[in-house]
């Protein structure tokens, strides 16, 4: 039941994400709204860094997606969920673990702070990603080589 509940409201944002409900601008064909930007849903597989690029050459501002509050996070999990039906792999979002010589650091590809963290287990792996068992509400690390399927984000231009 609660599945159910979960997909309908996912179906629901969705579709006033398509009408535009709430946006002043418009994404492009395939794209969907929510708070002042674009998000779609990739079903290629590819690498980390590849799945970043990619997302970089489609539009201005275009990275691996980054979630900043747990709206964004939700509207993100059922974006994904109403997109991949089956799924045995991770879907890519923009977090990474860098290297800054003895230190660590966790920054989304887009340059901006965690301020939002949603992880379920931090491993040695330094990217992450979001996994169906999950419903794709919760942030995995796994191994940055792996291919998987991801999410682009950009905001548009008004």
């Amino acid at each position: 039941m609660g599945r159910f509940i979960f997909v309908s409201f996912g179906l629901l944002v969705v579709f006033l994400s398509l009408s535009g409900t709430g946006a002043d601008f418009n994404c492009p064909s395939g794209w969907f709204a929510y708070d002042q930007y674009c998000y779609r849903v990739i079903k290629r597989l590819k690498t980390w860094d590849d799945a970043e690029r990619f997302c970089s050459e489609q539009a201005k501002g275009g990275h691996l997606a980054s979630v900043e509050n747990d709206g964004e996070a939700v509207f993100l999990a059922q974006l994904v969920a109403a997109n991949i039906k089956q799924n045995q792999y991770y879907v890519w979002i923009g977090l990474r673990i860098q290297n800054k010589g003895q230190q660590c650091s966790t920054k989304w590809s887009d340059g901006s702070s965690v301020n939002y963290e949603n992880l379920v287990k931090s491993h040695s792996k330094k990217c992450f990603g979001l996994k169906k068992e999950t419903e794709f509400l919760q942030w995995y690390n796994t191994d940055c080589e792996e291919k998987n399927l991801f999410v682009c984000k950009f905001p548009p231009e008004c």
